[in-house]
């Protein structure tokens, strides 16, 4: 649908910025040291934590089966598709364990404000928010370029000889999953954007996500420690 495929340009400013971000750019290049690794894990895992929330949140506000589908199935999936072993918490948890992060060291990490921030604002919108911004928020505002975003981590992290395929999974399951996920929403959303009203949320929930993210990553990279 032409919206969309304007929308999309008109994000990539914002996108941009979080692919081309100093502190993606230092996982990249295999830059941080363990210290440094373990501080990125622990305020990722905040994150990582609440994005089934955010998925639940945006689709007990959806009003129809058809709309609501594909965040029923993105939430199935971060839950291991019925199989705990496979919960993205379980697959974080593991990476973490593999930089010598225990699940109670993540679970006792204070956010930074930043990254606070960008998690309840994101909270919100998908609880109070109309529906149609939530998933304007989730698909191209994130949808749409974690893949590219999850590539980069990826393969940073594979330049650290102490780190396994099977460590980063986490990451390397999203990289397969994601751009699904970001078609099926498009193919939800399709019908609701006929109205400038709508496409109007849609692009304002997109614009919200990206910008969070964006102060999620500048926090991350304004309080690196031994920078």
């Amino acid at each position: 649908m032409k919206f969309f495929k304007e929308l999309e340009g008109e994000l990539r400013e914002g996108i941009d910025k979080i692919l081309n971000h100093p502190f993606l750019r230092r996982i990249d290049d295999a830059w941080l040291d363990k210290n440094q690794l373990q501080y990125f894990v622990k305020q990722y895992s905040i994150y990582c934590k609440h994005f089934p929330r955010f998925l639940a949140a945006a689709a007990a506000n959806i009003p129809d089966d058809k709309t609501r589908m594909p965040i029923v199935e993105n939430l199935w999936e971060e839950h291991g598709e019925g199989k705990i072993e496979k919960s993205h918490r379980i697959l974080y948890n593991n990476f973490a364990a593999s930089l010598g992060v225990s699940a109670e060291e993540l679970n006792a990490t204070e956010a930074l404000p930043t990254t606070r921030i960008c998690c309840e604002n994101l909270l919100n919108l998908c609880h109070d928010g109309h529906f149609i911004e939530s998933l304007g928020a989730l698909g191209p505002g994130t949808e749409f370029f974690t893949n590219e975003e999850y590539s980069i981590i990826a393969n940073g992290l594979k330049k650290y000889d102490f780190l396994s395929d099977e460590d980063i999974e986490f990451w390397l399951v999203h990289i397969s999953l994601d751009e699904d996920h970001y078609s099926e929403m498009l193919e939800a959303l399709e019908p609701w954007a006929k109205t400038l009203e709508n496409r109007y949320l849609i692009k304002t929930g997109a614009k919200k996500a990206i910008d969070l993210e964006i102060l999620f990553w500048d926090g991350l990279e304004d309080n690196l420690p031994g920078k």
